[in-house]
């Protein structure tokens, strides 16, 4: 038997005896073993949640710009993964000679990886070649 069933089991006992300054006592009480009930149901959903989110990063790998899983080769958001713990699968656009492009269904931001890194890094401090940047 529960602590909520040993509680009702209280209440319909005070009941019956008639004392009502009792019974509302007990109600109370009642009402505040339900509310622990309710809490702790909640803390172990949440505990839950955290065990999986924890499970989870331990599988993320980041493989710089994407966060990637063992075994799946579409990367993940990283703006959505790190901001929120969310394992969101970018979708394919489209893949171009020196690039490959991807966008978040959920934070809609654009990502573009180049195949060869090593190919013309842009300094702040100069404008690229031929460019009216300025």
């Amino acid at each position: 038997m529960g602590i909520l069933d040993n509680a009702k089991e209280v209440a319909n006992a005070v009941h019956e005896i008639k004392n009502i300054e009792l019974y509302g006592r007990v109600l109370d009480l009642n009402a505040g073993i339900m509310d622990l009930v309710e809490e702790n149901r909640k803390l172990h959903a949440e505990n839950e949640d955290l065990k999986k989110t924890l499970q989870l990063r331990e599988k993320m790998t980041f493989n710089e710009p994407f966060y990637y899983q063992e075994g799946d080769k579409t990367p993940f958001c990283p703006a959505c993964w790190e901001l929120k713990n969310f394992p969101i699968h970018l979708l394919f656009v489209a893949a171009r000679e020196d690039s490959t492009h991807w966008n978040c269904p959920v934070c809609h931001n654009p990502y573009s990886d180049r195949k060869d890194r090593s190919v013309m890094e842009i300094h702040r401090s100069e404008p690229p070649p031929g460019s009216a940047w300025g």
